[in-house]
């Protein structure tokens, strides 16, 4: 099942998140490329064979570098992305224009229950007092969050705020693929020194360069070996964590087509520059009437299902 994704219908970059990732993947290449360079001008071999094995040093270093910067980097994003509003918690009602699940494997996918809430219902209930507008809701930035903008809903092209119900996944698998390529990189340093030293390469001149990419090589191998077995154990957790919490069954109670009313935490999402509720805390069905494409009149059928509480695919939100 696809999540639901947003469109910036002005200002904004729903790509913030990519840029701030190479920020940290640019700055580990730039480290461990500086530090293979020293290591390497300590053998000062300048010329001939010397100089390409010296310079296969400093780039097997920076794309070491650059593997953990993007596991660490990743990581500290994922935690430092959402930023709590005041009021931290607000309920909002509207037409769901999209419902659906990001299903797939991390970093790609974090696996979240994803709604758009929107159309010509769209309002804000509550706290009552805090004068807030659906204005103020969507593009006021929380303290720390950076810009927020509007978006639409891309499949109805309608004015839209995103919601979500918050899988595990995610969470684990950041910190797993972060711990692991850690783990790793130290590893295959290990490694790589004891077959220079088994292979009596440890010495100098052309020898010792060689030794140096063989350890530059292992490190890249276990932080990228330890990021991905990290990821994916970190990934299986976060699997159990969301079954124990029936974090299925709360997002398939929640339809497209649906006027719902959603409670939850009030946040700017600086990877997306846009302000959402995550997570849902509570769902209440008004009615469903196809509520995207309708022109307002509803099945009394169906209302007569909500009005005793009954969910027209038969699960209660």
């Amino acid at each position: 099942m696809a999540g639901c994704s947003t469109r910036h219908d002005g200002a904004g970059n729903s790509d913030a998140a990519a840029e701030r990732v190479l920020k940290w993947v640019l700055g580990g290449a730039g480290i461990l490329g500086a530090a293979g360079f020293l290591a390497a001008a300590e053998i000062a071999l300048a010329t001939g064979p010397g100089f390409l094995l010296a310079l296969a040093v400093i780039l097997i270093s920076a794309g070491a570098g650059a593997i953990l910067g993007f596991f660490i980097g990743f990581a500290v994003n994922w935690f430092d992305r959402l930023f709590v509003q005041n009021p931290a918690e607000i309920t909002m009602a509207g037409c769901v224009l999209c419902a659906g699940k990001n299903t797939g494997y991390p970093p790609f996918h974090d696996n979240d229950w994803t709604f758009n809430l929107g159309g010509s219902s769209l309002a804000v209930l509550g706290p009552a007092g805090a004068g807030l507008t659906v204005d103020i809701v969507r593009t006021r930035g929380a303290p720390g969050g950076g810009p927020a903008f509007t978006v639409i809903d891309p499949a109805s092209g309608q004015p839209a705020f995103h919601c979500e119900i918050g899988s595990r996944i995610g969470d684990y698998a950041a910190v797993g693929g972060a711990a692991g390529s850690v783990a790793g990189a130290i590893a295959g340093a290990a490694i790589g020194a004891a077959i220079c030293v088994a292979a009596g390469l440890a010495t100098f001149g052309i020898g010792a360069l060689v030794c140096l990419i063989i350890v530059a090589a292992m490190i890249a191998v276990g932080a990228f070996a330890g990021g991905a077995v990290g990821n994916s154990i970190g990934a299986g957790i976060g699997w159990i964590a969301d079954e124990v919490q029936d974090l299925d069954e709360r997002g398939e109670a929640i339809s497209a087509g649906c006027i719902m009313n959603f409670t939850g935490r009030w946040i700017t999402d600086s990877s997306h520059q846009h302000n959402e509720i995550h997570d849902i805390a509570s769902a209440q069905l008004i009615e469903c009437n196809d509520c995207v494409t309708a022109t307002g009149s509803s099945s009394s059928g169906l209302i007569a299902a909500v009005g005793i509480g009954r969910h027209p695919t038969g699960r209660d939100p």
